[in-house]
């Protein structure tokens, strides 16, 4: 595997660059200001698509996330060909991928920590679950796919019948909204308290899956095969476990906020969907001139991150200073321009990076 994905990688950094960097920008962009057409007759699906549903349900908001970290997996078999190729061992790669999970934890308590105003720890935050899925997803990384999707699947099921089955769930069944259930439990247990929005650590688990998932699919798609039978498998693929979402729904509500498997299902289907459109316009079409914006920011995707978590609103207010009057005067779509700016802002800094080839990695 490893020698046919060599001579492919700097290719296909293009297409995996720009999905992540449009993903980003999803993110960084903050809805594009898109909530405040909330209630709009005619643009209001907009606003419903920027915020986190309540709890059962899927928008596009809500596939950031495992969007992301789909992007992850996809990227592993990459960079480990590559670490390969210059010589290293699979036990040198081994500490590098363990180091790298233990700084996205320490990099999550250190911006935690200062917005919080004192020292502090969170497992919520994509970058841990990331660390979590990324150890486990490497010692599946070179087996068959067949034992890859097999690791995802008694992942899921394992973290399902576990929530199912645990003694505290209450009257109203594991799939309520609230916080009598396994992973609110753990979270008190874990932190002294419950987190706000029932949200839960133990969504690492069964997050764990869609990198696996992405860490297939970028196998897949740097393999020697024909690009036609990449296509059809990734949508086949696609088309497979948005059904199994749906199917399972029925049974088990799709819920991000504790990543029922449903919703593990169902967004990796949209997550390799992505990767398929992505892979067709840019490495089948050739279409490539249109992706430079998106390259700069998933080309330093944590420090985008960061720079979100940290310094967006320091760079809204600032600009607010300016264009305030303005802003105001227009309303719903005063609050989409300051969005933009505001994501100008931090993509001209992105910029600035990728032009001095500054990088910033874990």
């Amino acid at each position: 595997m490893t020698d046919a994905m060599t001579e492919k990688t700097i290719q296909r950094l293009t297409s995996l660059d720009a999905l992540r960097g449009a993903i980003m920008i999803s993110l960084i962009s903050h809805g594009f200001g898109f909530s405040a057409f909330e209630g709009h007759p005619y643009l209001g699906f907009l606003a419903l698509h920027t915020e986190h549903v309540p709890w059962s349900g899927c928008v596009y908001w809500d596939l950031i996330q495992p969007a992301f970290m789909f992007m992850v997996g996809v990227a592993m078999p990459l960079a480990y060909a590559k670490r390969v190729s210059l010589g290293e061992s699979h036990g040198k790669i081994f500490l590098h991928a363990l180091r790298r999970c233990i700084n996205l934890f320490l990099v999550t308590c250190l911006f935690c920590s200062i917005q919080d105003g004192h020292p502090t720890y969170n497992f919520v935050n994509v970058l841990p679950q990331i660390a979590f899925g990324y150890l486990i997803t490497f010692f599946v990384l070179h087996k068959s796919y067949w034992t890859q999707g097999v690791t995802a699947l008694v992942i899921l099921l394992v973290y399902t019948l576990a929530w199912i089955f645990y003694p505290g769930n209450g009257a109203e069944g594991p799939w309520a909204m609230g916080n009598v259930n396994m992973g609110s439990d753990f979270e008190y247990w874990l932190i002294g308290h419950y987190n706000g929005g029932y949200w839960v650590s133990l969504n690492a688990i069964p997050s764990t899956s869609t990198i696996i998932a992405g860490a297939m699919c970028g196998r897949w798609v740097c393999s020697n095969r024909p690009q036609n039978e990449i296509m059809k498998n990734l949508a086949i693929a696609a088309a497979c476990l948005i059904a199994a979402g749906l199917a399972l729904s029925w049974q088990i509500p799709i819920i991000k906020r504790i990543l029922s498997a449903s919703f593990a299902l169902y967004s990796t289907g949209w997550a390799i969907l992505f990767l398929l459109i992505f892979y067709w316009v840019i490495e089948v079409m050739n279409l490539r001139r249109w992706t430079f914006a998106f390259i700069v920011v998933g080309a330093n995707s944590i420090a985008a991150y960061i720079m979100f978590q940290l310094f967006r609103g320091w760079i809204n207010d600032s600009i607010w200073v300016f264009t305030r009057p303005l802003i105001e005067a227009m309303g719903a779509w005063g609050t989409v321009l300051q969005a933009l700016l505001v994501l100008g802002a931090q993509w001209y800094i992105l910029y600035f990076f990728y032009k001095h080839k500054i990088f910033f990695k874990v």
